[in-house]
């Protein structure tokens, strides 16, 4: 046999109760689940940025590694030129080889200027290499120390989050699939969580806007689900959360006091 509406009503409250503190339990950790990733999204990203410096510092160090080698080429030449011109038959012949000598002179001190400019760029990168080492050591402790604060808060928790857990799942299980996929749905579209809103001095308490009477009597009437024609919650009356009785006898407890304090001055 189906529930009635006022049963699935109870119930969609009882687990938005539920639920509730579910979110409020996991609000007291704060910001720190957010913290924590960001921290270790900062990290993989800090990481990345030391592989590739040390990709570029490879190809530097190979740069003037190759450069250093065609100076000894270079010099080599030279000395076999030197050798050649203590030999040398005509002026032709010397001032060709001369010429050669003096393009491998030009060819080292060239390659000796790139190595020096390679090697300005390499130290600008090893500084900032050891520079991002630095950041990523500290970034890694806090991150241990957030992971480790983390881990303390919800091991406080822990136990009355699964309680709440089990809780929400019996509640949930106790609705039919379709009421609860559009619990669900709804939840999961409000940014504080809450899918069903009580009416609270005629308004929606989830978006605080008016109902109409003839709404508010039809809420009351128990006919059907309704929902709240600004923000989609499901509305549920007094007669399901005992809220707008609790909002009474705290304003007749807040009246009989002041009229206590003005009789005890007068």
């Amino acid at each position: 046999m189906d529930a009635t509406v006022e049963k699935k009503l109870q119930d969609l409250w009882k687990l938005q109760q539920i639920d509730s503190k579910i979110t409020n339990l996991h609000a007291l950790m704060g910001e720190l689940p957010m913290e924590v990733a960001d921290l270790e999204d900062e990290i993989v990203g800090m990481e990345t940025r030391v592989q590739h410096i040390n990709e570029e510092l490879e190809v530097l160090e190979t740069e003037i590694n190759a450069r250093k080698n065609s100076i000894k080429e270079f010099q080599r030449n030279i000395e076999k030129y030197d050798e050649q011109l203590n030999n040398i038959k005509n002026s032709r012949e010397y001032e060709a080889i001369t010429k050669e000598k003096e393009i491998a002179g030009l060819e080292i001190m060239g390659a000796e200027k790139k190595i020096r400019e390679t090697g300005k760029i390499a130290e600008a990168k090893k500084e900032i290499l050891d520079k991002t080492k630095e950041d990523l050591e500290s970034r890694r402790k806090d991150l241990e120390y957030k992971k480790s604060e983390l881990t303390e808060i919800v091991k406080e928790n822990e136990e009355e989050l699964n309680k709440l857990q089990a809780e929400s799942d019996k509640a949930a299980a106790s609705l039919d699939s379709r009421l609860a996929r559009a619990y669900g749905r709804i939840r999961t579209n409000m940014r504080n969580g809450v899918a069903v809103a009580p009416i609270v001095r005629g308004s929606c308490g989830g978006c605080f806007s008016k109902i109409p009477p003839q709404r508010q009597s039809d809420i009351r009437a128990h006919f059907r689900i309704i929902d709240c024609e600004h923000c989609g919650r499901i509305l549920v009356d007094q007669s399901i959360t005992g809220i707008e009785a609790q909002v009474e006898v705290k304003e007749e407890k807040t009246t009989r006091r002041k009229m206590r304090l003005t009789a005890k001055a007068e």
